[in-house]
């Protein structure tokens, strides 16, 4: 009777542990990959999609087959489990998941996440957006470009063009969301091209429901801290400091260079709507400068020699600066930017009147603003 009763206390404390590792499990992988490169993958947490940070969790190993069954006790998260050198597959893991992963012939099958399936529906509406509002006017760019005697005045027609349809790519990214994300952590990735203020109910709104869902998570602390920046960039806003330095070395502010009006202008020599919008920052400050008009033009190159040969072809004699780090210029986060062109229009005291002035609608603001000013 003594040992069956030490028998009942062991098969409980082994139950118990069980139960116990069985509840820390948060999601588990598995799989096969056929004719691996190498005999194990990384699972990559996204941690910060718009500074670009990323923290490798763990490492999947592969039996002889290519088969492999890993439990992770990690955050429901955005996370990349990187297969190789060259290749990675997104994932959205919530707890309590299975997902099965078969790699075959570049061909990848997932199952058991509802939330990664999300995902990829939304990156397959986008690249089908993208390609039919933008991708063909990049194109028709590209062709009259290399023309033997190429139209400028259609190129600057269809520049405007691509500019107003990224816009309505946008719209588009905000509809779905809007109509298949609520409250799925997928919603995480997207929040990298969300801006403007026409958005920041629908923004706010999905947010709240991922709070009220997920109250602890970092993706939720991340979902509202964008919100809470685009609120702050909105028009009506007051622009944080830009400390950075130029071309030569020399530590420059924003707030040290601003006039009465001053156009924060973010762009980059690789990007061509900005490169096109060169010609009408020429001319808009050359006719207000000395009238109280300044431009602080932050550059997202990452290659010094491209950004001053762009700086020299240009002709951007007004204040430029870069860190020469991409999109993860501190001042590209603080400014809610994450795609190309974008700028500001700010007062003498740095509040936002006006965003996302391009081409002649700049001009005209300038000109009712100064003009009206004067007279």
């Amino acid at each position: 009777m003594k040992y069956f009763s030490l028998l009942l206390i062991v098969l409980f404390f082994v139950g118990c542990t069980e139960k116990a590792q069985q509840e820390k499990i948060t999601f588990t992988l598995q799989g096969k990959v056929e004719n691996p490169e190498r005999k194990f993958m990384l699972l990559q947490q996204e941690s910060d999609i718009e500074r670009q940070e990323s923290i490798v969790i763990d490492t999947v190993f592969l039996d002889e087959t290519g088969a492999f069954k890993t439990d992770f006790e990690a955050e429901p998260h955005f996370y990349k489990l990187l297969i190789d050198e060259q290749k990675s597959i997104p994932l959205i893991l919530d707890k309590g998941q299975i997902i099965t992963i078969e790699i075959n012939n570049d061909k990848e099958i997932i199952t058991g996440s509802k939330d990664t399936d999300l995902l990829m529906e939304y990156e397959a509406f986008r690249a089908a957006s993208l390609k039919r509002l933008v991708t063909v006017i990049r194109k028709e760019i590209a062709e009259e470009s290399a023309a033997k005697n190429p139209n400028q005045r259609k190129i600057d027609s269809l520049g405007r063009l691509e500019i107003v349809n990224y816009d309505l790519h946008l719209e588009e990214l905000n509809a779905f969301i809007k109509e298949n994300m609520s409250s799925s952590i997928a919603l995480y990735p997207t929040s990298i091209r969300w801006k403007g203020e026409d958005n920041l109910a629908l923004y706010d709104d999905l947010v709240s429901k991922i709070e009220s869902k997920y109250p602890n998570l970092s993706v939720s602390k991340k979902l509202r801290e964008k919100v809470v920046r685009l609120q702050q960039t909105a028009i009506g806003g007051k622009v944080p400091n830009i400390i950075m330095n130029t071309k030569e070395g020399k530590e420059v502010s924003l707030f040290s260079t601003m006039k009465n009006y001053t156009l924060v202008e973010f762009w980059a020599s690789w990007c061509g709507p900005c490169r096109r919008e060169s010609p009408i920052l020429n001319k808009v400050y050359e006719k207000y400068n000395k009238a109280g008009f300044e431009i602080f033009s932050v550059s997202l190159d990452a290659n010094e020699k491209q950004w001053l040969a762009a700086l020299k072809k240009d002709h951007r004699h007004w204040t430029n600066v870069s860190t020469l780090e991409g999109f993860k210029t501190p001042a590209a986060y603080h400014f809610s930017v994450t795609a190309l062109p974008m700028n500001y229009l700010i007062d003498a005291d740095g509040k936002i009147i006006a965003k996302n002035l391009h081409g002649t609608d700049l001009e005209e603001m300038l000109d009712e603003l100064i003009l009206n000013v004067k007279s």
